[in-house]
């Protein structure tokens, strides 16, 4: 066979590989599309489909520019003569970066419609893409390959003739250096190696990455690496847009890092402290499901490592701030020392595994004050007793429907941590508490009472807009009666 040294022309006839190619030997595989196929790819699709055959190969790839053009190599078992046909029988696993068969040949189809000339050695041969002007109502030119025996002995080399532009090495995660990998976490790919979706730092943040693969620039100090989710035919997005975010929240839900989550929080905050995509679209909650090794529920990790989420909580928001998940709380989380902080709607159930609620505050505070106790009558002091029976009166004349079932005093716990505790409703026997203390005066002895008989004659919870003018319409309904003289008997015992 006499060999060919120089490139074929990228459009050939069949009078031409009859006359010329067929002998000396090349075969000619038609491959099947035309060269109108997938006209939006350039010269950077063309080669992430190169780069993306090379690392399914082996994991790496290499690179370099000679007087001819750009080289692209891996030392993997070469690549068949029916590899070369479009849409192969049997698809790639789905572990695979590339899955569809599609990609070497549609990167030379497009390479060889920029006017390069495209050959790729391999084991056992050595094979020419071209374009095969055929007759079909007119003319069309189709892909074709030139092929014959030869070739290497290990890897595959595909060399692009004519091209001497960027290799995009800065699209392709396995080309970050480690320094710059903040952290890794374990994606839901386990086989044949497990996979680990990464958050990657300065000078590589805003881009997401798709199994090493540039994918899109995003708005966000970061890059990820990601691994969880399946990529469109066209490699331009995902075949589920919620899958990038949900597999971005796999990652995040195993970072340990305080710096790290103190940022993350300031992003998913209401409104956000930092707006950026990861602000509306991160899913930090059940249904990014379970890590496939250990079988463990990645919102556990949150769990486990609580104590880094909570000291990033507090730095960013204060020990004071509760997470947010009912508006109709936030009166009583405030009555009860502490601000509630609003995040997003798709991270609030996570971010729960490890911060404290409102719900859960409130709870923790109607815990505490089951252990109040009642003190009867005889064990007050006469001026107390004697504000006690104002409280009574008071109730007995501004709350009769419903009526209170009593009013008692009480010793009763700090309602939380941040704040003492005056008085108490319970809302299962409709009895109103007053700490002692505060029936040392009548002045806050009735502010408690009004406080507490709002409760019972409204059902808002504290600080609400009801609770609050609940109280107001009391107050005045207690004046009116002060100055009809309806107290005038109990009023003369106490002390303002």
């Amino acid at each position: 066979m006499t060999a060919v040294t120089t490139a074929p022309p990228t459009v050939l006839t069949m009078e031409d590989y009859r006359s010329t190619y067929e002998p000396r030997g090349w075969q000619l595989l038609i491959v099947g599309p035309t060269a109108t196929w997938r006209q939006e790819w350039g010269e950077w699709e063309a080669i992430r489909e190169v780069v993306q055959n090379a690392l399914d190969e082996t994991e790496r790839y290499y690179f370099w520019h000679d007087q001819e053009g750009l080289w692209i190599a891996d030392e993997g078992k070469g690549v068949a003569v029916a590899d070369f046909l479009l849409g192969p029988p049997k698809l790639k696993p789905p572990y695979a970066r590339g899955r569809f068969g599609e990609g070497m040949k549609l990167a030379a189809l497009a390479l060889l419609r920029k006017g390069y000339s495209v050959k790729v050695d391999t084991v056992g041969r050595e094979v020419w893409l071209v374009f095969l002007k055929v007759k079909v109502n007119g003319e069309a030119e189709q892909l074709a390959a030139l092929w014959r025996p030869d070739g290497r002995r290990v890897g595959t080399w595909f060399h692009i003739i004519g091209y001497h532009g960027p290799a995009y090495e800065e699209r392709f995660a396995v080309n970050i250096p480690r320094q710059h990998i903040l952290h890794q976490g374990p994606s839901p790919l386990a086989e044949p190696v497990r996979r680990y979706n990464q958050l990657i730092g300065e000078p590589f943040q805003g881009v997401i990455y798709a199994r090493d693969i540039y994918m899109r620039d995003i708005n966000s100090p970061w890059a990820y690496n990601l691994w969880g989710f399946a990529l469109a035919p066209d490699r331009h997005g995902p075949e589920s847009e919620s899958d990038v975010w949900t597999d971005m929240g796999r990652l995040w839900a195993t970072v340990t890092d305080a710096g790290l989550l103190e940022r993350l929080l300031g992003m998913v905050a209401r409104p956000p402290l930092e707006p950026t995509h990861e602000s509306e679209h991160l899913v930090l909650n059940a249904w990014l499901g379970r890590e496939p090794v250990s079988s463990k529920r990645y919102d556990d990790f949150i769990a486990e490592n609580a104590s880094a989420w909570r000291l990033a909580w507090q730095r960013r928001f204060g020990e004071a701030a509760v997470l947010r998940t009912d508006g109709r709380w936030d009166g009583t989380v405030r009555h009860l020392g502490y601000e509630p902080v609003e995040v997003a709607w798709d991270v609030r159930e996570g971010l729960a595994r490890a911060i404290k609620t409102d719900s859960g505050l409130v709870k923790e505070s109607q815990e505490r004050l089951r252990e109040a106790q009642v003190i009867p009558d005889e064990g007050l002091s006469a001026k107390q007793r004697a504000h006690l029976r104002l409280a009574r009166a008071i109730a007995g004349r501004v709350a009769r429907y419903p009526p209170v079932a009593g009013v008692h005093a009480a010793i009763i716990p700090p309602a939380s941590e941040r704040t003492r505790t005056a008085g108490m409703y319970s809302r299962t026997t409709q009895e109103v508490f007053i700490a002692s203390d505060q029936l040392e005066r009548a002045r806050t002895a009735v502010d408690t009472l009004i406080h507490e008989l709002a409760h019972h004659t409204s059902g808002a919870e504290d600080m609400t807009e009801g609770h609050s003018s609940e109280m107001t319409r009391l107050g005045a309904d207690l004046v009116m009666r002060v100055s009809r003289g309806e107290l005038d008997e109990v009023l003369k015992e106490v002390e303002w």
